[in-house]
C-alpha cells in the first residue's frame, strides 16, 4: 500500500530507490576519576589533530567537488576545533571536577548546545549541528570508536536520519546516496546547501516511523514538492522514472544552451530569471546559470555570528562587490529581515512572545532608526554603481512604507552634504508577504518601483501555519484558492501602475506554478540559482495566451486539490 508523506524540499529532484536508515554514532561516555590533566589534555590534542586532518581532507574533497563557497562550512568546523575558549573550558573544568576529558567534552557540548537552541534565531541553532558534528569527532578518536560510515554505503539508497551533520554530507558516496530524508532541518541548513550543491534530492521536516517504512523498503523522493511515496506501485514508479529522466534531459541539454539568450515563452513573451542570494559566495552559481540579476540578495547575513554590528564600510563593500560582480545586471538588496527566527544577539534585549508576528524586518528597522540608516547609506553608496535596487521586507502598511522612504531620503541628504555619490534614480521596491500589504496593494503600488511576492511568508500568515513546522506541513498549501487569488490581487495591482512584479518565494522555483504565475502576470521569476534550468525550461515549453486562460480557469476554484489536479496534468501533458 503506497504512503504519501508531504515534508519540505530543499534540493531539487527525483530519486527512487530503497530507504537505508543511519544514526549518528552515539557514544556510551564513560565518567571516571583522574589524577593526571595533563595526560588527559594530551589525549585530546592527539584527538584534535586527527579531526583536523579529517576536516581538512573533507574541506580539499569539498572543494573539488562544488567550490570554495560551500567547503567555507568546514573551514568554520576547523576553527570550532581549534577554539582556545573551548579548550580552556575543557582544562578548567577538568582541573576542577578531575574527571576524564570524554566526560567533561560531553558535559560542555551539552551546556554550549542548551545555551544555542535558547536564542530565537533559527538559523543560529542550526549552527549547533556544526559544534556536535566536531564534538562527535573528538569524541570517536577519544573512545576509539568508529562508527557508521556513510562513505561505506553498499547499495544505491535513500537516506534516511533524524538528523545529518555537514561532514555526513560531504562524505556521502555520490554513486549510491541517491537522495536525503532527514527529520530535522530547513532549506538554510548546512546538510540542505551542500546537497543542493551536491545535487542530491533531499526532503526534511518528515518524522517517520517504524511502521510505515522499514530498512529496504521501496521510496520516492522528490526534492522539488517534498513529497515522500513509501512502497510506491509500480504505475506511480514508472511515472516517476519518466518525469526522473524527462528532467535529467532537460538539465543536460539546457546547460548547454544556457547562454543562448533570455527566458522565453514558445510564443515570445520574455521572462525575467534571477537569483536569490544569501551569500556573496553564490554569485558565481548564480553567473553559471545566466542569470539576469540578483532578485533577493538577504543582507541579513551580514548581522549573524558576530557581537557587533557591522559598519557602514563593511556593509558597503559587500554589496558593492555583488553589484561590480552582476554589472550591468540589478541587484535587488533586501534590507535586513531580522528577528522571528532569525535574531542576532546584540539586539536581543527583550523576547517576543510570538516572533514571527513581533519585532522583525521592516518593524525592526524602524525601531532602531540608526543601524538602519547604516545600512541604507552603505547601499546608497553601492548604487553608484549604477544596477542596485533597494527592498524593504515585511511592509504591513503604507505608513511603514513612507516611514522606511523618509529614512532612506535622509540617508540621500546625509550624503549629499558629504559629497558621496549615489545613484539618484535608485529604485525603491516592496516586498509583498503580508496580507494587509497584499489586500492594500494598489495604494502601495502607487509609493514604490517595483513589487517582489515573498511568497513563504505570504502563504504563512495568510494560513496561519508555521512553514517550518513538522506537524502542520500538510497545511502549508501554495496551490490554496486563497493564496492564488492574493496573488492575482497583486499582479493585478502591479500591471495598473505600471511596476514590475517579481515573485521570491519558493512557489518561483516549482516548475508545477509556472504556467499559473506567468497567467496571472508575474513576468519575473527569483529562486536558488540551482532551479533556474529546470525553471527555464517550463518557460520555453509554454504560451502566454494559455497561461491567461489556465489563470482565469484556476481562479475559478474552490479547493487546493482541484487546482493542483489541474496544475499536475499541465505539467505531465
Amino acid at each position: 500500500m503506497e504512503i504519501y508523506l508531504q515534508g519540505m524540499g530543499v534540493s531539487p529532484g527525483i530519486a527512487i530507490a530503497p530507504a537505508l536508515f543511519y544514526s549518528r554514532a552515539s557514544f556510551e561516555v564513560p565518567r571516571r576519576p583522574i589524577t593526571d590533566v595533563q595526560a588527559e589534555l594530551m589525549r585530546l590534542d592527539e584527538a584534535v589533530a586527527k579531526v583536523r586532518r579529517e576536516l581538512t581532507s573533507i574541506y580539499k574533497k569539498t572543494v573539488d567537488a562544488v567550490g570554495k563557497a560551500h567547503a567555507e562550512i568546514f573551514r568554520v568546523h576547523l576553527m570550532i576545533l581549534d577554539d582556545v575558549a573551548l579548550r580552556d573550558d575543557l582544562a578548567a573544568q577538568m582541573e576542577q571536577e578531575r574527571l576524564n576529558v570524554e566526560f567533561i567534552l560531553s558535559s560542555i557540548a551539552s551546556k554550549y548546545t542548551e545555551m544555542m537552541n535558547n536564542i530565537d534565531d533559527q538559523r543560529f541553532r542550526e549552527r549547533t549541528a556544526d559544534l556536535l558534528d566536531v564534538v562527535d569527532r573528538l569524541q570517536r578518536h577519544l573512545l576509539k570508536s568508529d562508527g557508521p560510515l556513510l562513505r561505506h554505503i553498499s547499495e544505491p539508497s535513500i537516506l534516511v536520519a533524524q538528523d545529518l551533520a555537514p561532514s555526513d554530507t560531504a562524505s556521502l558516496d555520490l554513486d549510491k546516496a541517491l537522495g536525503l530524508l532527514v527529520e530535522t532541518g530547513s532549506p538554510t541548513s548546512h546538510s540542505a546547501i551542500l546537497a543542493r550543491a551536491l545535487e542530491i534530492p533531499a526532503v526534511v521536516g518528515i518524522s517517520i516511523s517504524q511502521k510505515s517504512l522499514s530498512p529496504g523498503s521501496l521510496m520516492i523522493l522528490d526534492g522539488t514538492s517534498g513529497v515522500v511515496i513509501i512502497n510506491p506501485s509500480q504505475e506511480t514508479v514508472e511515472k516517476y522514472q519518466t518525469e526522473q529522466q524527462r528532467l535529467q534531459s532537460i538539465q543536460s541539454h539546457l546547460l548547454e544552451s544556457l547562454l543562448s539568450g533570455p527566458a522565453c515563452t514558445k510564443d515570445g513573451t520574455a521572462v525575467t530569471l534571477e537569483s536569490n542570494i544569501e551569500l556573496p559566495l553564490e554569485i558565481k552559481h548564480s553567473l553559471k546559470m545566466n542569470v539576469q540579476g540578483v532578485g533577493l540578495y538577504r543582507t541579513e547575513y551580514l548581522f549573524f555570528n558576530r557581537d557587533t554590528l557591522p559598519t557602514e564600510e563593511e556593509q558597503y563593500q559587500a554589496y558593492l562587490h555583488v553589484a561590480s560582480e552582476l554589472f550591468p545586471a540589478p541587484v535587488t538588496l533586501r534590507t535586513m529581515d531580522i528577528g522571528g527566527d532569525k535574531f542576532v544577539k546584540y539586539l536581543q534585549n527583550y523576547k517576543d512572545s510570538n516572533p514571527q508576528l513581533g519585532l522583525r524586518a521592516i518593524r525592526l528597522s524602524l525601531a532602531y532608526p540608526d543601524i538602519f540608516k547604516v545600512q541604507l547609506r552603505a547601499m546608497l553608496r553601492a548604487s553608484a554603481q549604477g544596477n542596485i535596487r533597494i527592498m524593504f521586507p515585511m511592509i504591513s502598511s503604507l505608513e511603514e512604507l513612507r516611514h522606511a522612504k523618509a529614512i532612506l531620503q535622509e540617508a540621500r541628504q546625509e550624503l549629499s552634504s558629504e559629497g558621496v555619490a549615489y545613484n539618484p534614480d535608485l529604485k525603491v521596491g516592496s516586498m509583498i508577504e503580508v496580507p494587509s500589504a497584499a489586500v492594500q496593494a494598489d495604494q502601495i503600488a502607487e509609493e514604490c518601483d517595483f513589487f517582489s511576492l515573498g511568497t513563504n511568508d505570504l502563504i504563512q500568515y495568510l494560513l496561519a501555519v508555521d512553514r517550518v513546522n513538522g506537524k502542520i506541513a500538510h497545511l502549508y498549501e501554495p496551490a490554496h484558492p486563497a493564496v492564488i487569488r492574493m496573488i492575482a490581487n497583486v499582479s493585478s495591482a502591479a500591471a495598473a501602475h505600471n511596476i514590475p512584479c517579481s515573485i521570491c518565494g519558493e512557489m518561483a522555483g516549482d516548475p508545477l506554478y509556472t504556467e499559473l504565475l506567468l497567467g496571472l502576470g508575474v513576468s519575473s521569476f527569483s529562486m536558488a540559482s540551482v532551479s533556474i534550468p529546470l525553471i527555464r525550461a517550463r518557460i520555453a515549453a509554454l504560451n502566454q495566451e494559455d497561461a491567461k486562460h489556465l489563470a482565469r480557469n484556476i481562479l475559478q476554484k474552490k479547493t487546493a486539490e482541484e487546482i493542483k489536479t489541474i496544475l499536475r496534468s499541465r505539467l505531465e501533458g
